[in-house]
Protein backbone atom coordinates (compact mmCIF):
# COMPACT_ATOMS: atom_id res chain seq x y z
CA UNK A 1 0.00 0.00 0.00
CA UNK A 2 1.34 3.44 -1.01
CA UNK A 3 1.27 6.21 1.53
CA UNK A 4 0.67 9.83 0.45
CA UNK A 5 2.85 12.45 2.04
CA UNK A 6 0.59 14.44 4.47
CA UNK A 7 2.20 17.74 3.39
CA UNK A 8 1.53 16.94 -0.27
CA UNK A 9 -2.09 16.03 0.56
CA UNK A 10 -2.56 19.28 2.50
CA UNK A 11 -1.17 21.38 -0.37
CA UNK A 12 -3.34 19.51 -2.87
CA UNK A 13 -6.43 20.06 -0.71
CA UNK A 14 -5.64 23.77 -0.33
CA UNK A 15 -5.20 24.18 -4.09
CA UNK A 16 -8.47 22.38 -4.75
CA UNK A 17 -10.21 24.69 -2.30
CA UNK A 18 -8.71 27.84 -3.82
CA UNK A 19 -9.21 26.91 -7.48
CA UNK A 20 -12.53 25.24 -6.86
CA UNK A 21 -14.00 28.52 -5.62
CA UNK A 22 -12.81 30.59 -8.57
CA UNK A 23 -15.48 31.20 -11.14
CA UNK A 24 -18.24 29.46 -9.20
CA UNK A 25 -19.86 32.64 -8.01
CA UNK A 26 -19.39 36.33 -8.47
CA UNK A 27 -18.80 38.38 -5.41
CA UNK A 28 -19.69 42.05 -5.31
CA UNK A 29 -19.16 44.85 -2.87
CA UNK A 30 -20.35 48.43 -2.53
CA UNK A 31 -17.30 49.47 -4.57
CA UNK A 32 -18.81 47.72 -7.61
CA UNK A 33 -21.90 49.94 -7.55
CA UNK A 34 -22.24 53.01 -9.76
CA UNK A 35 -24.43 55.79 -8.41
CA UNK A 36 -26.13 58.41 -10.57
CA UNK A 37 -28.50 61.22 -9.69
CA UNK A 38 -32.00 61.08 -11.20
CA UNK A 39 -31.24 63.74 -13.82
CA UNK A 40 -28.11 61.83 -14.87
CA UNK A 41 -30.11 58.63 -15.38
CA UNK A 42 -32.72 60.50 -17.43
CA UNK A 43 -29.90 61.93 -19.56
CA UNK A 44 -28.36 58.47 -20.07
CA UNK A 45 -31.79 57.02 -20.99
CA UNK A 46 -32.32 59.82 -23.53
CA UNK A 47 -28.90 59.61 -25.20
CA UNK A 48 -28.93 57.67 -28.47
CA UNK A 49 -26.19 55.10 -28.91
CA UNK A 50 -24.10 54.37 -31.94
CA UNK A 51 -21.58 56.47 -33.78
CA UNK A 52 -22.21 60.17 -33.17
CA UNK A 53 -25.49 59.35 -31.43
CA UNK A 54 -27.08 58.12 -34.66
CA UNK A 55 -28.47 54.95 -33.07
CA UNK A 56 -31.62 54.30 -31.09
CA UNK A 57 -32.21 55.13 -27.47
CA UNK A 58 -30.92 52.42 -25.13
CA UNK A 59 -33.43 49.93 -23.80
CA UNK A 60 -33.53 50.69 -20.07
CA UNK A 61 -35.12 48.74 -17.23
CA UNK A 62 -36.08 50.97 -14.30
CA UNK A 63 -36.15 48.39 -11.52
CA UNK A 64 -38.07 48.96 -8.30
CA UNK A 65 -37.20 46.17 -5.84
CA UNK A 66 -39.65 47.27 -3.15
CA UNK A 67 -42.78 45.37 -2.15
CA UNK A 68 -45.77 45.45 -4.51
CA UNK A 69 -47.61 47.59 -1.94
CA UNK A 70 -44.82 50.20 -1.81
CA UNK A 71 -44.59 50.14 -5.62
CA UNK A 72 -48.34 50.74 -5.95
CA UNK A 73 -48.10 53.73 -3.59
CA UNK A 74 -45.70 55.52 -5.97
CA UNK A 75 -42.99 54.69 -8.48
CA UNK A 76 -41.00 56.02 -11.43
CA UNK A 77 -43.21 55.97 -14.55
CA UNK A 78 -42.67 52.79 -16.60
CA UNK A 79 -40.69 51.14 -13.79
CA UNK A 80 -40.89 47.41 -13.30
CA UNK A 81 -41.58 46.05 -9.84
CA UNK A 82 -39.46 43.00 -9.14
CA UNK A 83 -39.34 42.54 -5.36
CA UNK A 84 -35.79 41.80 -4.22
CA UNK A 85 -36.50 38.20 -3.11
CA UNK A 86 -37.82 37.42 -6.63
CA UNK A 87 -34.93 38.82 -8.71
CA UNK A 88 -32.85 35.66 -8.86
CA UNK A 89 -35.84 33.46 -9.59
CA UNK A 90 -37.41 35.69 -12.27
CA UNK A 91 -34.51 37.58 -13.85
CA UNK A 92 -34.48 35.47 -17.02
CA UNK A 93 -38.05 36.52 -17.84
CA UNK A 94 -37.99 40.06 -16.46
CA UNK A 95 -34.49 41.46 -16.98
CA UNK A 96 -33.13 39.97 -20.21
CA UNK A 97 -33.04 42.12 -23.35
CA UNK A 98 -32.25 45.43 -21.70
CA UNK A 99 -29.03 47.38 -22.22
CA UNK A 100 -29.07 49.31 -18.93
CA UNK A 101 -30.54 48.79 -15.49
CA UNK A 102 -31.50 51.68 -13.20
CA UNK A 103 -32.27 50.44 -9.68
CA UNK A 104 -33.91 52.64 -7.08
CA UNK A 105 -35.54 52.44 -3.69
CA UNK A 106 -37.30 54.87 -1.39
CA UNK A 107 -34.57 57.07 0.03
CA UNK A 108 -30.86 57.76 0.34
CA UNK A 109 -28.63 54.85 1.35
CA UNK A 110 -31.32 52.22 0.87
CA UNK A 111 -30.02 48.71 1.42
CA UNK A 112 -32.64 47.18 -0.88
CA UNK A 113 -31.47 49.09 -3.98
CA UNK A 114 -27.84 48.25 -3.24
CA UNK A 115 -28.61 44.57 -2.72
CA UNK A 116 -30.70 44.43 -5.91
CA UNK A 117 -28.00 46.12 -8.01
CA UNK A 118 -25.40 43.72 -6.60
CA UNK A 119 -27.63 40.76 -7.38
CA UNK A 120 -27.94 41.92 -11.01
CA UNK A 121 -24.15 42.27 -11.25
CA UNK A 122 -23.69 38.80 -9.75
CA UNK A 123 -26.13 37.41 -12.33
CA UNK A 124 -23.91 38.85 -15.08
CA UNK A 125 -25.76 42.04 -16.03
CA UNK A 126 -23.73 45.06 -17.16
CA UNK A 127 -24.53 48.79 -17.03
CA UNK A 128 -26.27 48.59 -13.66
CA UNK A 129 -26.75 51.94 -11.89
CA UNK A 130 -28.18 52.85 -8.48
CA UNK A 131 -30.29 56.00 -8.40
CA UNK A 132 -28.73 58.20 -5.75
CA UNK A 133 -31.44 59.32 -3.35
CA UNK A 134 -34.05 56.91 -4.65
CA UNK A 135 -37.64 57.95 -5.13
CA UNK A 136 -37.20 60.80 -2.65
CA UNK A 137 -34.56 62.47 -4.87
CA UNK A 138 -36.64 61.68 -7.96
CA UNK A 139 -39.60 63.60 -6.50
CA UNK A 140 -37.41 66.39 -5.11
CA UNK A 141 -36.10 67.00 -8.63
CA UNK A 142 -39.71 67.54 -9.77
CA UNK A 143 -40.04 64.30 -11.72
CA UNK A 144 -43.44 62.62 -11.95
CA UNK A 145 -44.43 59.66 -9.80
CA UNK A 146 -47.05 57.16 -10.88
CA UNK A 147 -49.36 55.30 -8.54
CA UNK A 148 -51.23 52.16 -9.42
CA UNK A 149 -53.82 49.91 -7.86
CA UNK A 150 -52.25 47.42 -5.52
CA UNK A 151 -51.43 44.27 -7.51
CA UNK A 152 -52.62 40.86 -6.38
CA UNK A 153 -50.20 39.16 -3.94
CA UNK A 154 -48.87 36.74 -6.58
CA UNK A 155 -48.01 39.48 -9.10
CA UNK A 156 -44.37 39.87 -10.02
CA UNK A 157 -42.95 42.04 -12.75
CA UNK A 158 -45.10 45.15 -12.62
CA UNK A 159 -45.28 47.45 -15.59
CA UNK A 160 -42.29 46.81 -17.81
CA UNK A 161 -40.88 49.44 -20.09
CA UNK A 162 -37.86 51.28 -21.23
CA UNK A 163 -38.24 54.08 -18.73
CA UNK A 164 -39.03 57.73 -19.30
CA UNK A 165 -38.49 58.42 -22.98
CA UNK A 166 -38.25 62.16 -22.64
CA UNK A 167 -37.11 64.47 -19.90
CA UNK A 168 -40.01 64.80 -17.45
CA UNK A 169 -41.57 68.23 -17.11
CA UNK A 170 -40.53 70.16 -14.05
Amino acid sequence: MTRINPLFAAVLLALAFVFGGIGCSRSTSDRDLVYKRPFELIEIANTPGGAFGAGALPKVLWLDPRSPMAFAAGHVPQATNIPFPDIERTHEATCRGFEMYFVYDTDYNDVLAKASAKRLLELGYKNVYCMLGGLKAWKTDGNPVTTSPEPPPAAVGGTGGSGPAATPAK
